[in-house]
C-alpha cells in the first residue's frame, strides 16, 4: 500500500488536507494455485489471480 498526505495551510484556522492511497500500485499479479484435479482437462493450468486489481483512492478535507 502506498500513501501520500499533504496539508495546505491558508490561515491559522483554515487548512486543506489532500490524501492519496494506492493498493497494488504496480498492478503486479499474484497467481492462484494451478488446477489440481487430474481428470479435469485444465489440469496444471493457472486460470485466476489471487489478488485484486490496482485501486486508487483520493480524498480532500477542508478544516475551518
Amino acid at each position: 500500500m502506498f500513501r501520500c498526505f499533504v496539508v495546505f495551510s491558508f490561515s491559522e484556522s483554515k487548512r486543506l488536507e489532500f490524501r492519496a492511497e494506492a493498493f497494488n500500485l504496480t498492478n503486479t499479479p499474484v497467481f492462484a494455485i494451478p488446477d489440481n484435479n487430474i481428470t479435469d482437462p485444465n489440469f496444471g493450468q493457472v486460470s485466476a489471480t489471487a489478488n485484486t486489481e490496482r485501486q486508487l483512492q483520493l480524498a480532500l478535507k477542508f478544516y475551518f
